[in-house]
């Protein structure tokens, strides 16, 4: 048997690298050849790119008398060596390659059409060095010739290869970014992606690399998109939309039902305004129709932009839950909770939340008082009259409280750019500015909330609401009660008086607050 001649290696490498393993010869019909391929991008879908690479393997194999026989054929189709951060993806078939080179040291070697096959970061080609060092491995490629990995002019080569692959591929990246940067500016389509909900993809062809020619507005989800956007202006939750659209059967784009955080991203998009948006920033008018108006999509984002409940926070299952205060503690802006006592459930001003300890009412007396108040209200035609008054005036305070948020979120743009660009002595003055205009910002955010959670006169027929008072969920119940209700607060029991007492409750109109403190 002719046997394979490997260079000769020294005992010992260069500080660092592992020691060498000492070459030998290996008998033609024990050595195992494994032929390695890989696409990066398979735009044909079909694997004829890899396909291509193995049979160059296989007839370099013949034509160059390597002799041995293939043990296997690894491949890693459609798939980049290394993501958008630089970073490593995972390639299934190169570690398998890794692992069966180190089963058998000296008796398998590697095929591969080019050495950007292998590895295209210089991090990565060092660790397949020192692999090939350890294992004494012959590499072979049908473009570059021999790579004798275990010399220093080898080692040269390859680092160059790799060096000038990395470059090829960054050159591409530069090339993109700035096409799809220039594709938003135009406000056109770029990429691919699951079909934007609302919207009827046209393609120029069928296949999984067909070109994306236009989106037309979908009648249907459209109209649902609208009723979305309007009852959650009128102050209903995320909470309330997704089980409602869950609960008619109304799915994403792809067939599966909503969650809160995918229902937040659509709602908040400038895509269903008719607006491109690029790394989360509306940079142009899109060539898409819109859904909603922009107006609507200023306060979408506003209102939604941020977590409606901090995390951590208490889920309410009572509709009153938030509004009760003692009249002992409302300065302090301590709520009340709910607990249970003697067997009933009661409002409590628990000391373990910072209250007196001092106030208790039971809730299912208080929510059929408040219950009452709230149908009355509800039908009452002068009433009606003047929350449509209030709701004009707070239309007015909500246009200007996004053109304050957006001014302050264009000067923090401009502000963390100077941090990371700025004179170290003008950072303490950027931070302070920076904590500044994010307290600001949360608190036109609150403002704008609470004022853009209003139902709007005659987006609901409240009289009809009245008349369903008992049946409306929590979410529908605590968005009507802020429609006319800021706080409830409980006052001192008599003495003595067994029975539920409803003078000891003071309802506070909304718009207003008792922030001072009231004797016991």
């Amino acid at each position: 048997m002719t046997p394979i001649a490997h260079a000769p290696t020294p005992q010992s490498g260069p500080p660092g690298r592992p020691r060498a393993r000492p070459r030998s010869t290996t008998p033609l019909d024990d050595f195992e050849w494994i032929i390695y391929v890989r696409i990066s991008d398979d735009r044909e879908g079909a694997g004829l790119g890899v396909k291509r690479q193995e049979d160059d393997g296989r007839a370099l194999h013949k034509r160059a008398g390597l002799g041995g026989r293939i043990l296997c054929v690894l491949t890693d189709n459609d798939l980049t060596a290394y993501d958008k951060s630089g970073r490593y993806k995972p390639r299934p078939d190169y570690e398998q390659l890794c692992a069966l080179l180190q089963e058998r040291p000296g008796r398998r070697g590697v095929i591969a059409w080019h050495t950007d096959r292998l590895h295209r970061t210089p991090r990565e080609l060092e660790d397949f060095i020192d692999l090939i060092e350890a294992t004494g491995a012959p590499v072979q490629t049908v473009k570059a010739g021999v790579i004798d990995l275990s010399t220093a002019s080898g080692r040269m080569t390859a680092r160059v290869h790799c060096a000038v692959a990395r470059h090829e591929s960054e050159h591409k990246s530069e090339r993109i970014r700035r096409k799809v940067e220039e594709l938003a500016e135009a406000g056109s389509i770029y990429g691919g992606g699951p079909r934007p909900y609302g919207y009827n993809r046209i393609y120029d062809s069928d296949g999984p690399r067909r070109k994306i020619l236009r989106d037309e507005i979908n009648p249907s989800e459209a109209a649902i998109i609208r009723e979305l956007a309007r009852r959650a202006l009128a102050g209903d939750t995320l909470r309330t939309l997704v089980r409602w659209l869950n609960r008619e059967g109304i799915t994403t784009s792809t067939g599966r039902q909503w969650s809160q955080q995918g229902l937040r991203t659509m709602l908040t998009s400038g895509r269903i305004a008719g607006l491109r948006e690029h790394r989360r920033q509306v940079v142009a008018k899109a060539v898409w129709d819109p859904i909603i108006t922009v107006e609507q999509h200023e306060q979408l984002r506003v209102m939604l932009g941020e977590n409606q409940r901090p995390p951590g926070s208490r889920v309410r299952i009572h509709y009153l839950s938030g509004f009760v205060y003692c009249s002992n503690c409302v300065g302090k802006g301590v709520k009340m909770r709910v607990a249970p006592q003697h067997g009933k459930l009661k409002y409590k001003c628990l000391a373990d939340i910072g209250g007196c300890n001092g106030r208790v009412i039971g809730l299912a007396d208080l929510e059929e008082l408040i219950g009452r108040l709230m149908v009355a209200k509800m039908s009452d035609p002068k009433t009606l009259r003047e929350l449509a008054a209030r709701e004009a005036d707070a239309t007015t305070a909500t246009a200007g409280l996004v053109e304050q948020i957006e001014a302050d979120e264009r000067r923090l743009v401009v502000l963390k750019s100077a941090l990371d660009d700025g004179d170290e002595d003008d950072l303490p003055e950027v931070v302070g500015s920076i904590r500044e205009i994010r307290q600001r910002l949360r608190g036109a955010r609150a403002e704008f909330g609470r004022l853009a959670s209003v139902p709007k006169a005659g987006q609901d027929d409240l009289p009809e609401l009245a008349s369903r008072w008992p049946d409306l969920d929590l979410d529908q119940k605590q968005r009507l009660l802020r429609l006319f209700v800021s706080q409830i607060i409980i006052h001192p029991a008599v003495r003595g008086l067994a029975r539920f007492d409803p003078g000891r409750v003071e309802v506070v109109p909304a718009g207003r607050a008792r922030a001072q403190e009231h004797g016991a």
